[in-house]
């Protein structure tokens, strides 16, 4: 249907958007990363998770104080262009949070295909390759579908940890 007003229709709802965010700690946090950490961190792991903690709360904060202020989306962009009011800073921080989304989405499709290659055999470039494209027409698709799609594999995950647990 048209927006007349060309404004973005609101399609998400707050438990889909908390399941997008739980979903994404999960499969990047817990499945993807720990064995790397506790590879490298050793006896220290724990210590390392709880540092991790702390800076993401202070992190967590600073962005729940900012977005009640200025409650718009792009939202770091947004901040800059608040606090220094340069538009060549707020363009630079809008590029460096599209390269933050391809790093962590790369990492997330690395961690991924470790999984896969449990059950399907196949070279890693091909894999990764295929879970991106697959999940850039996925975005095509809508917001909504990939919401729901996140939000699918998220229950997933958690079933997956209350088995394990």
């Amino acid at each position: 249907m048209p927006n007349p007003d060309n404004q973005l229709r609101r399609s998400l709802t707050l438990p889909m958007l908390i399941l997008y965010g739980l979903g994404t700690t999960i499969g990047g946090g817990i499945y993807a990363l720990v064995g790397k950490v506790a590879a490298r961190a050793g006896m220290l792991a724990p210590l390392s998770f709880v540092a991790a903690a702390l800076l993401s709360a202070f992190t967590a904060l600073a962005f729940a104080e900012l977005s009640s202020r200025y409650p718009k989306s792009a939202g770091e962009a947004v901040y800059v262009q608040q606090a220094f009011n340069k538009k060549s800073l707020t363009v630079i921080i809008g590029i460096l949070v599209v390269l933050n989304g391809c790093i962590s989405a790369a990492a997330l499709a690395n961690g991924f295909v470790g999984y896969l290659q449990v059950f399907v055999p196949i070279p890693d470039w091909i894999a990764i390759v295929t879970v991106t494209a697959a999940l850039g027409l996925l975005a095509i698709w809508g917001i909504g579908q990939s919401v729901i799609t996140a939000a699918v594999i998220t229950v997933i995950e958690i079933v997956g940890l209350i088995l394990i647990v």
